[in-house]
């Protein structure tokens, strides 16, 4: 009595918490397992009202055993039914779904009672068999897809199938009995309880980042359009004060200022977390400014990584300082195109050596660094610089 009631509690308050987190807005392969996983919990809740009730009999096992086997056949269907977003309404799948539980259950139920005691082993193995055929499907979906919840559920669907099987070789005698099965069957409950409780976790903290990254993102605009645009108003006409120790004064106070609001800025909004070509244009911007050289960006967005789009914003800013400050360039542009994924940044400097140069022992260690930071991301750097016409500075991406 002790471990159908606990088994039937745990069965429905895991099937609730599932129901409100898939819910039945997501995938086909959700409503599936959800509507099989509701089958078997309202089973091991019936069968615990029975025998609460003192109401329970080898008579009634036939409709238990209807009830686990439409159970197991939804989950089956689950593991190899479509995972891609739900593009019908849920009832689409609800309704078919519930009529083969049903069609299952009475068809099982006829079946056991017309062939009581032995005859109702083909059962439990029928039931065992659909749940390795459903722990296989889910095991390699989780593997695909990396889905922990789905790691569980295989689980779980493991340790009930065991609990059939041992139900097939050692039917149980009476109500008054504990079996093996029944603890196979509350560790499964227990199993996919405790993925429930992983996926909410999960998506609790993956709704709090979200969060805290929308207020990030609301901070840095705000600081944008008021008050870096101020103190960009301010250096304008700050600017205007001529040679006077007052005026400089006042533009390097702007300077300053306007150089900590663009950190605060991209301190808020990082641009490892923005797409490839936002960061870019962002980046671009503030070169420009830091370097007094125009910066060029041609790009599209490209899906990378953030520790790829880190490493790619520093090797070019690498570049376009080394662009400004050692072959006096005034134009920069960089250009991110292809699959692989290839990043050019050429600028119309003065160049360091003539001829062509893939090597890094002339230009010290700017571009040492820059080439193995494109090798921490499995890039490949090369160089080309002739006097008196620029340099061209690439990384290739695998």
């Amino acid at each position: 009595m002790a471990l159908e009631t606990g088994g039937s509690l745990l069965a429905v308050t895991t099937v609730a918490l599932l129901v409100r987190q898939c819910g039945l807005r997501s995938r086909a392969d959700h409503l599936w397992l959800t509507l099989g996983l509701v089958v078997l919990a309202v089973t091991s809740l019936g069968v615990a009202g029975l025998i609460v009730a003192g109401e329970w009999s080898r008579d009634e096992a036939r409709y238990a055993m209807g009830g686990n086997l439409a159970g197991t056949v939804l989950l089956a269907i689950a593991a190899f039914a479509p995972t891609g977003r739900l593009r019908v309404r849920a009832r689409t799948i609800l309704l078919p779904g519930a009529l083969i539980a049903a069609a299952v259950f009475a068809a099982t139920a006829l079946f056991a009672g017309a062939a009581p005691g032995a005859g109702r082993v083909p059962i439990q193995v029928l039931i065992a068999a659909t749940l390795v055929v459903a722990a296989l499907g889910l095991n390699r979906r989780a593997n695909r897809r990396n889905e922990p919840l789905l790691r569980w559920i295989a689980v779980a669907v493991v340790l009930g199938g065991f609990a059939k099987l041992d139900y097939a070789l050692f039917p149980p005698i009476g109500a008054q009995n504990v079996h093996l099965g029944d603890v196979l069957r509350i560790l499964a409950w227990a199993a996919l309880f405790v993925g429930v409780l992983g996926e909410l976790r999960a998506r609790l903290r993956a709704r709090s980042e979200a969060a805290v990254a929308l207020e990030r993102r609301r901070l840095a605009r705000e600081l944008h359009d008021g008050v870096a645009q101020e103190l960009a108003f301010i250096r304008r006409r700050a600017g205007r004060l001529g040679e006077s120790a007052d005026g400089l004064e006042i533009l390097g106070a702007a300077d300053r200022a306007l150089e900590d609001s663009r950190r605060a800025i991209e301190a808020l909004v990082p641009p490892a977390q923005e797409p490839l070509d936002v960061a870019l244009e962002r980046l671009a911007a503030r070169l420009a400014t830091e370097c007094g050289l125009e910066v060029q960006v041609n790009a599209r967005a490209a899906d990378v990584s953030a520790e790829v789009r880190a490493e790619l914003v520093r090797i070019i800013s690498e570049a376009t300082r080394n662009a400004a400050h050692h072959g006096g360039a005034r134009h920069v542009r960089v250009d991110v195109t292809g699959t692989p994924l290839a990043v050019r940044i050429i600028d119309d400097g003065s160049g360091f050596r003539d001829g062509a140069n893939s090597g890094l022992g002339v230009a010290g260690y700017g571009l040492i660094a820059m080439r193995e930071r494109a090798e921490l991301v499995g890039g490949q750097f090369s160089l080309e610089s002739v006097r008196g016409a620029g340099t061209l500075v690439q990384v290739v991406l695998p």
